[in-house]
């Protein structure tokens, strides 16, 4: 019976030629079709396949290349232990974040997991042109930035569990992932995959090797399948180990009892004192401070021995207002849904969304409706 050829990943002639390699040096024959070869110019894209039985083979060598796996359906759904996943980059943005996680983990006793994406040489030394000379040092690069990344992590791992202390950070179990690849897609993947209750991640280290952290931190932020909790490098030491003054920022949607379940699952074993806040315009109707007494009435309902405020703040200028009202009544996390198109879309416009996260000293905790 004749073999199948599997097409297991479609990429530009450059960068299959080099993966053509590395799966031939592991004996997995590979074929490279519909290339035209003009006088040494070569096609635009090319499919990669290989003999159906060797898929599981190459897995780890496309994960190695292209830093994601190939698309190979699933007939399964993958299930890990109850975990927070913290991406890290090991500057002082990622410390504060790996500390509030412990905090968090520890509350809800859950395990944590470390996540470190290095930046893959093979992919980023990867020309836009089709015409390509293969660089011989090329694995030697992948094996240097593998080898720098472990040992940063290593380091990193050390220094946290001296400054948490040791009992404490064996507590929660820690695990490490460190692979290369792209750390917004990676990042994403894991969390899906594997539901991670929370992503905790650091903001605002401009010289971070992913690039601006804040940046990958919004993005994630506005994608990810789970809670975020963005940890400003501005933090305060002291909100990392003991917060309570918890800003909900709302605009009335029908989803705000249900993200407020969410976060006081997640954030119950803290005793917070919960601030729902409405930013409203100058002269407006009344409904707006009738519906926040409604609300309050639900939540000290449904959450007995809970502290609970609601808050119409008047303002054109919805970020400066909350910004504002942070300041005087000392929040330590804002929190809000991007579900809400009204006041979300207003507040996380491009440049809206760049202040929040690149410039703001409170931690960010975003759920997606």
């Amino acid at each position: 019976m004749e073999e199948k050829l599997i097409t297991i990943v479609t990429l530009p002639y450059s960068t299959a030629h080099i993966l053509k390699m590395r799966l031939e040096a592991e004996n997995i024959a590979c074929d490279l079709e519909n290339i035209n070869l003009i006088e040494g110019a070569t096609s635009s894209t090319v499919r990669v396949k290989i003999l159906e039985k060797y898929i599981e083979k190459s897995v780890p060598i496309l994960e190695e290349i292209l830093g994601v796996k190939p698309f190979i359906e699933e007939t399964k759904t993958e299930k890990k232990e109850r975990h927070i996943l913290v991406p890290v980059d090991f500057l002082v943005h990622s410390e504060k974040a790996c500390k509030m996680a412990v905090n968090i983990a520890g509350q809800l006793h859950t395990k944590l997991i470390l996540m470190h994406c290095y930046i893959n040489p093979v992919i980023h030394s990867i020309p836009f042109s089709d015409i390509y000379a293969y660089d011989s040092s090329l694995l030697a690069k992948m094996e240097y930035s593998e080898e720098n990344a472990n040992k940063e992590f290593q380091k990193f791992v050390t220094k946290m569990s001296k400054e948490i202390g040791v009992e404490r950070w064996k507590s929660v179990a820690p695990e490490f992932i460190i692979k290369s690849g792209y750390p917004d897609d990676d990042i994403l993947a894991f969390a899906g995959k594997y539901h991670s209750q929370l992503i905790v991640m650091g903001s605002g280290g401009s010289n971070s090797p992913y690039g601006t952290l804040g940046s990958i931190a919004a993005d994630i932020m506005y994608n990810s399948p789970v809670p975020v909790l963005i940890v400003p490098e501005a933090t305060a030491e002291e909100t990392l180990n003991n917060f309570s003054n918890v800003l909900y920022a709302t605009n009335f949607d029908e989803k705000d009892f249900a993200t407020l379940d969410r976060l006081m699952l997640l954030l119950k074993p803290f005793k917070i004192k919960l601030k729902c806040v409405h930013v409203g315009q100058p002269h407006g109707d009344g409904w707006d401070m009738a519906r926040l007494e409604g609300m309050k009435d639900v939540l000290h309902e449904k959450y007995k021995g809970f502290e609970f405020q609601c808050h119409l703040i008047v303002g054109r200028d919805i970020l400066e207002s909350l910004e504002n009202y942070m300041k005087e009544e000392k929040v330590d996390i804002i929190s809000l849904t991007t579900h809400k198109r009204n006041m979300i879309t207003r507040l996380f416009n491009p440049s809206l969304a760049k202040r929040m996260v690149f410039h703001t000293k409170t931690p960010l905790l975003v759920f997606q409706g």
